[in-house]
């Protein structure tokens, strides 16, 4: 899921509320000096001009676009903004107090005062939560990948600098230039196509000696500090094998890509940007915006809002705080349980595939015997799913479930009651997982993905989702549970989620579709 960048106003509502509250400070700092007195909210004219300084903070943060590139400004140029939103300010608040003919209340050394504290006090805030907000967006950027040739990627990366961008470039895919000679014959055989492609294929072999001295020539390469890590010939084989939230293809003029790269892009379910006429390439969802400085169309497989997002986030927020003290509480009970059944850690953890690849530690109470992942090689061939995921009923890898595997032990019975899964609570509080989203998948099974296969890595994976409340016992096809994830992705609310939430509820209280 894509989100789409809001308004400035929107986006930085976190700088006009600070903003207000320094405002208000400084004007309660300035009665203060001038009056030596902190009882200035029993006054009611104080309160009248507190209110106006509130109201037309706000209308002033709107109309003027104060916080347009706020991220982006040096100290200097910070302060010299500050000095006119302060001066806006105080100058449209001394007009409004003369209408309402209270100005008088207004000490011209409280104005004063609070004009010089605005600006040391403001300019300061906005420094010290630029700080935090750069902090918090370096341990989390958006992984972007750059598909340009070497003249376009150092244009772009150039601009990059000069902005402050919430993503990081990871790598470059340089555009092969096979492709771009294979675009110049088309250009220039006109109407003869048939001599052309007799010349080109004249000698194989020496298009592959091309082909491989090409390959070669790119590796170890860097373009401005970053690494060339592909061309177009092996982009997606990298994208396989690596976390990458978004493209952006810069695409030279009259340079026409292979025609399958940009839609076996969209399969993954990465965001794609072009900044270049849209193609019909692209997914229908698609739409035009501004990416530091640079007019691309971008595609994507589903838009959210930012009231979307902060609202799925708070309600993992919430039920992650929940699940976290029910997991406390029955650990009480399952800790010495599985410690009397098999002696060893009461947790199990794996590395698990997250959204677009990162990798997490996955928590889970241990329901399996401790050598669990050695013997799963030898149980592939009783796998009862088709495809790159692994599910065996009656598995002899559960605690207490006998040579065949067809007791029911405590092993089962912490799997069939969910109970395994609570820990996971951690991870949704932590952001790396979703109450609702897609299985996480493990790093053996993304290895064995198709291209398209990687549209469920789109999202947060989630501790339920729709083919889990879709009869997940019944689902013995890989190819069903993708288009599930896929169809839950497309039409992601808040109310599929609730609805999930609530269907997962009545799933584990009946025991029906967990094995």
């Amino acid at each position: 899921m894509y989100q789409k960048s809001p308004s400035s106003i929107i986006k930085h509502s976190d700088f006009m509320i600070l903003d207000l509250v320094s405002f208000l400070v400084s004007f309660w700092l300035a009665y203060f000096i001038h009056l030596d007195s902190w009882k200035i909210w029993t006054d009611e004219t104080i309160r009248s001009i507190i209110i106006v300084i509130v109201l037309v903070h706000i209308c002033v943060s709107i109309f003027d676009s104060a916080y347009k590139s706020i991220l982006r400004r040096g100290y200097l140029k910070e302060f010299v903004a500050v000095i006119k939103h302060a001066a806006l300010v105080i100058a449209v608040m001394l007009v409004l107090l003369f209408f309402m003919r209270i100005s008088n209340a207004m000490s011209r050394m409280v104005v004063a005062y609070m004009a010089v504290l605005s600006l040391i006090v403001i300019w300061l805030e906005r420094t010290l939560w630029k700080l935090f907000i750069r902090r918090r967006l370096a341990k989390n950027p958006r992984l972007l990948l750059l598909v340009s040739d070497q003249a376009g990627a150092e244009r772009i990366l150039h601009q990059f600098q000069d902005q402050m961008l919430d993503f990081t470039v990871k790598g470059i895919a340089l555009i092969s230039e096979e492709t771009r000679q294979s675009t110049v014959q088309k250009e220039t055989s006109g109407s003869n196509t048939a001599e052309t492609v007799s010349k080109g294929s004249a000698d194989p072999g020496q298009e592959k000696k091309n082909s491989s001295a090409e390959t070669d020539s790119w590796q170890g390469k860097t373009i401005s500090g970053v690494p060339v890590v592909a061309t177009t010939d092996t982009l997606i084989d990298y994208l396989l094998k690596t976390a990458i939230d978004e493209i952006l293809f810069s695409v030279p003029s009259g340079t026409k890509l292979p025609p399958d790269l940009i839609r076996q892009c969209s399969l993954t379910g990465i965001t794609l940007h072009l900044e270049i006429v849209a193609s019909d390439e692209l997914a229908e969802a698609r739409y035009e915006e501004n990416l530091a400085g640079l007019t691309v169309m971008t595609s994507y497989l589903k838009l959210i809002t930012v009231g979307q997002a902060f609202f799925k986030r708070a309600l993992d927020i919430v039920g992650g705080l929940v699940g976290v003290l029910l997991t406390g509480i029955l650990c009480i009970f399952i800790a010495p349980a599985i410690y009397l059944s098999d002696p060893g850690p009461i947790f199990f953890s794996q590395e698990r595939v997250g959204k677009n690849g990162r990798t997490f530690k996955l928590y889970k109470f241990r329901s399996m015997y401790q050598d669990a992942e050695k013997r799963k090689a030898d149980l592939m061939e009783k796998n009862e799913m088709k495809g790159p995921m692994f599910k065996l009923e009656n598995d002899p890898r559960s605690i207490g479930s006998g040579p065949d595997g067809t007791r029911h032990g405590l092993g089962h019975f912490i799997r069939k009651t969910s109970i395994d899964e609570f820990p996971q609570f951690w991870n949704v509080l932590k952001g790396e997982m979703s109450l609702v989203g897609t299985r996480p998948p493990t790093i053996e099974e993304v290895s064995e993905y198709n291209m398209y296969h990687r549209v469920r890595l789109a999202i947060k994976p989630g501790l339920t989702g729709l083919w889990q409340v879709s009869g997940r016992s019944d689902i013995n096809d890989f190819e069903e549970v993708v288009k599930l994830d896929t169809q839950y992705i497309q039409n992601w609310s808040l109310s599929l989620d609730l609805k999930i939430l609530f269907k997962t509820v009545l799933v584990v209280l009946t025991g029906r579709g967990s094995k």
